[in-house]
């Protein structure tokens, strides 16, 4: 499982500088400890978190997110 850091105070614009895709909710930042990479957090309307750069979007492990959401208590 993957480990995430999240900062709920991010600047998730410097990653997603586009519009919010419509039903998207962003969150945050994301860290990505296996790869040490870092994006946009948000999460879909069907409820799936992904990590976003650029307007690249790439699905979080699941559960591992929010494990680290809960770690920041975010809804």
């Amino acid at each position: 499982m993957d480990k995430y850091s999240i900062d709920p105070n991010g600047a998730w614009r410097h990653y997603h500088p586009r519009p919010v895709p419509a039903g998207w909710r962003m969150l945050g930042t994301v860290r990505c400890q296996s790869d040490d990479s870092i994006g946009a957090l948000g999460r879909s309307p069907a409820g799936l978190f992904a990590q976003i750069n650029a307007g690249g979007v790439r699905l979080l492990d699941q559960r591992a997110a929010a494990d680290a959401l809960r770690r920041i208590r975010l809804p």
